[in-house]
């Protein structure tokens, strides 16, 4: 399945999940306060080109002004309660748009419509439904994560994919919806109480909206419900992504055909290396290894890589590390070098900062390694950590293919500790920035106050779930990583893991408290971190897997944090 028709099937079961709930009242009811037939498709048109503005908005105005994205959700909020208090008290609009001198009940046109609110209010109200509609569908959420950053043509033909499947589905809900309602007389009634039982729905779903309730409303029904689409959704991203540029899974040289490897494009420059090109590797076993470098899972690859290298680069074997940075501070080439010197990397690295050789590749995930024989063909692909075994039996192979004798050479694997992938129970990689923000437990203290990338205090929670983490004092919530704006300021989060590590930074050397029970190996015997960069941090270090344990950080002023990952 492809990403483009995924898109799409992600956009048809949107309507199936339980953030919609609330708002298919919406739309039936939208649909329901005219007498004219096309009132449901100028809704349905207007949620479309809504989702598609709201996300091109998120896309540029994120990187460029510090949007608030906050305004967008009051706005919709403030729009369907409008639209509730008309409802509820319809002779409210007659008195508003005569006034305005949007209605003339001499207006042959408009009476013979039927039109009381007039097309006017349709495309609002679909607009309205565009940002919270948008944040439904996890395919939505993976499209504006990793593509549309790397990608703004690919990322909106995607994001255009998916708001047609939401359109299809939504227009069947509006007009038979619509068509079913209309069958009761005590429905078509302007005055009566089911259009003043909408108009309070509305007005509930708009408050609901404005105060982040809806999100709590969601979380509920996805944990109760037997159907999760979310869950469901999730599975097809990772078969979608995972046998995206494989045809043999079963063989250790899973590409078949083999086909031609893209050139490294759009390079900001080269460490460890003049600039290679496709045809100066030609002749040599070539890995390429997308990575960056605060990334943990890049980080529990890099023993293998640097030791395949050592083993076998005298027999006509190249890694080439493309660095694609995750984090703005990533992009810094002096921050790659530091991590590249710290890791013993020896083999040469591109900067890959527009993700041009990254999309060249049509890679999705970090880490992502491609074999190429001695003829620029690729032969194996692998997503991920793991499968070290094979990769190696697969470097051996195309050696051989090249008339190397390598049956001499021993195998790195033994030679080389592996760390496990995640386990059962535990606690996932938690972004802490608001584009990919998870598990907030006093998100309620941000949707009811100030915004995004604006100066908040928070009074923490008291009682944290599986997961959750929560802010004390003062912070800043950025699209990437909550900052600490005063001395005082605490992180508390749930835990389920062995291991914990923390990407943050600072632009002056700062100490950060850790409070845990197993200090990991970047904690002092104080309890201490020195961050002096932006980086991966080790704070967390227990002999056995951790169940529901909490650890509280104490972080100065000016210190970023952006995600937490886990290991067992």
């Amino acid at each position: 399945m492809s990403l483009l028709f995924l898109s799409f099937i992600a956009g048809i079961l949107t309507v199936f999940a339980p953030c919609v709930f609330s708002l298919l009242p919406v739309i039936i009811g939208g649909s329901l306060t005219s007498k004219s037939k096309i009132r449901p498709y100028i809704i349905t048109a207007s949620l479309a080109f809504s989702i598609i503005l709201f996300t091109f908005l998120l896309k540029v105005t994120t990187l460029f002004i510090n949007f608030d994205p906050n305004f967008l959700k009051y706005l919709s909020g403030i729009i369907i309660i409008f639209f509730g208090l008309i409802s509820l008290f319809p002779i409210l609009w007659d008195n508003i748009s005569v006034k305005l001198g949007l209605s003339r009940r001499s207006d042959k046109m408009l009476e013979g419509a039927g039109e009381k609110e007039g097309f006017g209010g349709a495309i609002l109200l679909g607009m309205a439904l565009g940002p919270v509609f948008s944040s439904c569908s996890p395919t939505y959420a993976l499209i504006i994560a990793t593509i549309l950053p790397v990608d703004l043509v690919t990322g909106m033909v995607n994001i255009l994919a998916y708001t047609i499947g939401l359109s299809f589905i939504m227009l069947l809900v509006a007009v038979y919806g619509r068509a079913f309602i209309k069958r009761f007389r005590w429905a078509a009634n302007p005055t009566g109480w089911f259009k003043r039982g909408l108009g309070i729905l509305f007005i509930i779903v708009g408050i609901s909206i404005m105060t982040g309730f809806d999100k709590t409303a969601q979380v509920f029904l996805a944990e109760k419900t037997s159907f999760n689409t979310s869950q469901f959704e999730q599975g097809l991203i990772s078969q979608t992504l995972n046998n995206k540029q494989t045809t043999n899974n079963n063989d250790i040289l899973n590409v078949v055909p083999p086909k031609e490897a893209p050139e490294f494009t759009g390079i900001e420059g080269w460490i460890n290396s003049d600039p290679l090109t496709k045809d100066t590797l030609k002749g040599k076993v070539v890995l390429i290894d997308f990575w960056t470098y605060s990334c943990i899972n890049c980080i529990r690859t890099t023993p293998f890589l640097t030791k395949w290298y050592d083993t076998y680069k005298d027999q006509g074997f190249v890694i080439v590390g493309v660095h694609a940075p995750e984090f703005s501070f990533e992009k810094k080439r002096e921050n790659v070098e530091k991590a590249v010197n710290e890791r013993g990397i020896k083999y040469p690295v591109a900067l890959d900062n527009t993700f041009s050789t990254w999309n060249a590749y049509k890679n999705t995930a970090w880490p992502g390694e491609y074999l190429l024989d001695k003829d620029g063909n690729i032969r194996r692909i692998h997503l991920g950590e793991g499968k070290y075994d094979e990769m190696e039996e697969a470097i051996r192979s195309l050696l051989k293919e090249n008339g190397k004798n390598v049956d001499n050479i021993n195998s790195v694997q033994g030679s080389v500790q592996q760390v496990s992938n995640a386990v059962a129970g535990e606690t996932p990689e938690t972004y802490l920035g608001f584009s990919r923000q998870d598990k907030f437990a006093n998100r309620a203290e941000l949707t009811t106050s100030q915004s995004y990338n604006k100066l908040q205090t928070y009074s923490g929670a008291t009682d944290l779930k599986s997961n959750e983490w929560s802010l004390t004092g003062d912070w800043t919530i950025e699209n990437e990583s909550v900052v600490s704006m005063c001395d005082t300021s605490k992180l508390k989060l749930n835990v389920s893991s062995k291991e914990v590590y923390l990407v943050m930074g600072s632009d002056n050397v700062s100490n950060v408290k850790v409070e845990t029970k197993y200090k990991g190996q970047d904690v002092d015997a104080s309890g201490i971190v020195k961050v002096q960069n932006y980086g991966l941090y080790k704070l967390v270090k227990a002999p056995e897997f951790q169940k529901d344990d909490t650890i509280e950080l104490t972080v100065p002023k000016g210190v970023k944090l952006n995600v937490f990952t886990f290991g067992s």
